[in-house]
């Protein structure tokens, strides 16, 4: 399959803008359905683990133009650890696999697992999960990457910050949600034996040394037939709690996925318009102006509401990475 492919979209009326792209991969059954013609880019997301990281960052740096990465970002901390995939995500050591950089890269031909060929001499571990994702993305991610980086976000609650965090400290967050401030996960490149990290200790030690933006890199695995009622939870996120907090879509890979450790796995790739389950169906990159914003967005009853109504019986596994993007000077 080539770089970038023809697809018919069924597009339903009236979305909000950045669940419209997600919503547009699936065909819902809706009235008065319009057809467009998407011109659809093959993207793969890499976790990497580098034997050298100023030699990996070097050789990036030193990528031609047309090879550079659409996105470059430290990884920091699971913050929904994976119940899939694990001994590929996790590892298979006593250790949690120390996963040094998500690296996202257009590609020349559809599920390319491979690291760009310059940059191999530096990789340790590598995972992959490649997927399709709008033309238009692409041609739009300077501009948005633009505008987040000016982007006035209304300010949080007292005690939400790294100078006076009570209200973090306060929060008494349900333990029914797919996601909440009770998450624990251990820390990367910890011992698999050791006390796994609470969100709110993660929250309160990462935001102070990082108050700025982060991105969560999601996999996404649904219970079979699930899938769109995620779409519902994703338009209903774009519409009122993830804007409130400024949850910002970067990278949207929804359907069209295979990843690496599939076939060791014995895993069949599911078909998302027939409702099939599979493992990872759909991926995506949400920017977040800090872990704060974050945290507080998981602590709103809104969310609750949101996360009960859509996500509680629709997820298999839902792991989160926290990232932080590095900006690299190139030579031109």
């Amino acid at each position: 399959m080539t770089e970038s492919e023809e697809k018919v979209i069924i597009c339903p009326p009236s979305r909000p803008h950045h669940a419209q792209s997600l919503i547009d991969h699936s065909i819902p059954e809706e009235p008065s359905l319009s057809i467009s013609l998407q011109i659809m880019a093959s993207v793969t997301l890499h976790l990497i683990s580098t034997s050298s990281k100023n030699d990996f960052l070097s050789s990036v740096q030193q990528l031609p133009k047309p090879d550079r990465p659409l996105y470059l970002g430290n990884c920091q901390h699971w913050i929904h650890a994976p119940t899939l995939s694990v001994l590929a995500l996790a590892g298979t050591g006593q250790k949690m696999q120390p996963w040094d950089y998500l690296l996202i890269c257009k590609t020349k031909s559809q599920f390319d697992f491979d690291v760009p060929s310059a940059l191999a001499r530096s990789v340790k571990a590598h995972w992959a999960i490649a997927t399709t994702i709008p033309d238009e993305q692409l041609d739009a991610l300077e501009s948005e990457n633009k505008r987040r980086a000016t982007l006035v976000v209304s300010p949080l609650p007292d005690g939400w910050s790294p100078s006076e965090h009570s209200g973090l400290d306060a929060s008494d967050p349900p333990a029914d949600l797919e996601a909440s401030l009770a998450l624990s996960s251990l820390p990367l490149g910890a011992s698999k034996s050791s006390a796994p990290l609470g969100l709110k200790d993660f929250v309160k030690t990462f935001g102070t040394s990082h108050p700025g933006p982060i991105a969560m890199f999601n996999l996404l695995a649904y219970h079979p037939g699930q899938r769109p009622r995620y779409l519902e939870y994703i338009a209903a996120f774009g519409a009122s709690i993830g804007s409130r907090y400024g949850g910002d879509p970067q990278f949207i890979g929804f359907g069209d996925c295979d990843w690496s450790s599939r076939e060791s796995e014995g895993t069949q790739v599911a078909d998302p318009k027939a409702n099939g389950s599979s493992v990872w169906e759909d991926c995506a990159l949400v920017w977040y102006p800090s872990i704060w914003h974050f945290g507080k967005m998981l602590d709103d009853p809104e969310y609750a509401g949101v996360d009960r109504m859509y996500k509680q019986g629709a997820l298999r596994d839902n792991p989160l990475i926290c990232c932080t993007e590095i900006q690299l000077e190139y030579g031109d």
